[in-house]
C-alpha cells in the first residue's frame, strides 16, 4: 500500500535533475535543492514522478509541467502542481510541492532563503558556482552545561559569507536538517570553517569544537 517515489526534472527532453528515492512513503519530504541553467524560459520544466522497483521497470506515478514564464523574477515562489497521467486525465494522482526561484544568470543573485551574506563589497563580482551544505545532525557532543547536556548550534564561514544554524536545546545528539548555500568566486575555492557552540543565556557561548 505504499510507493518508493523519486522525481525527474526534464528540460527540452533532457534530464536535468533526479531526486533521491524515498522508500515506503506516499507523502515523501525531499528537501532537495537543484540549480538548473535555463536557456529558454518559454520551455516548460517537465516533472515526472516514479515509483522505484528493484530489478524491474520503475512505475510511472504521474507528471506535471511548470510554466517558467508564470514566475516573477528574483522572487521565491511556492508552487503546488497536480500530477496527471496523460492516458487517464481524470485520475487524481496526488500533487508535488516546489519552491522555485528564477534569477538572471548574468547578475549575482542570492539563491538562498536566508540572506545573511555580509559580502556586499564584492557585489560587482560574479559567482561561478554554489556550494550547498546540508547540516543533518550532531552525535555525542560534549556536555557543556551543569545538567550534563548542551544547547548546540553550528557556525559556518567561507570568506565573508557567514551562516548560523538554529539552536537545539538540551541535547548532545541534535537534529538540524538545515541547508546553507555559499557562493564560490572564480579566483579561489577556499575553506569552509565549521564551529560548534553551546548557547548560554546571559553569558558567553561555550566553544564545543
Amino acid at each position: 500500500g505504499t510507493s518508493d517515489p523519486y522525481v525527474k526534472f526534464k528540460l527540452g527532453g533532457k534530464e536535468v535533475f533526479r531526486s533521491k528515492t524515498i522508500h515506503k512513503n506516499l507523502n515523501p519530504v525531499w528537501e532537495e535543492k537543484a540549480c538548473i541553467l535555463i536557456d529558454n524560459p518559454r520551455e516548460p520544466l517537465y516533472i515526472k514522478v516514479f515509483d522505484y522497483d528493484f530489478g524491474l521497470q520503475d512505475d510511472f506515478i504521474g507528471s506535471a509541467f511548470l510554466d517558467l514564464t508564470s514566475l516573477e523574477l528574483n522572487r521565491q515562489t511556492d508552487v503546488t502542481l497536480s500530477l496527471k497521467d496523460p492516458h487517464y486525465p481524470d485520475h487524481d494522482l496526488g500533487s508535488i510541492l516546489l519552491s522555485v526561484l528564477l534569477a538572471p544568470r548574468e547578475e549575482q543573485r542570492e539563491v538562498t532563503q536566508s540572506l545573511r551574506l555580509s559580502d556586499l563589497h564584492r557585489k560587482s563580482q560574479l559567482w561561478r558556482g554554489i556550494v550547498s551544505v546540508t547540516l543533518i545532525e550532531g552525535r555525542e557532543l560534549k556536555a557543556m552545561d551543569a545538567n550534563g547536556l548542551s544547547d548546540p548550534y553550528v557556525k559556518f564561514r567561507l570568506g565573508h559569507q557567514k551562516y548560523k544554524s538554529k539552536i537545539v536545546p538540551k541535547t548532545l545528539n541534535p537534529q538540524w536538517r538545515e541547508q546553507f548555500d555559499f557562493h564560490l568566486y572564480e579566483e579561489r575555492g577556499g575553506i569552509i570553517d565549521i564551529t560548534v557552540w553551546d548557547k548560554d543565556a546571559g553569558k558567553k557561548d561555550d566553544f564545543i569544537g
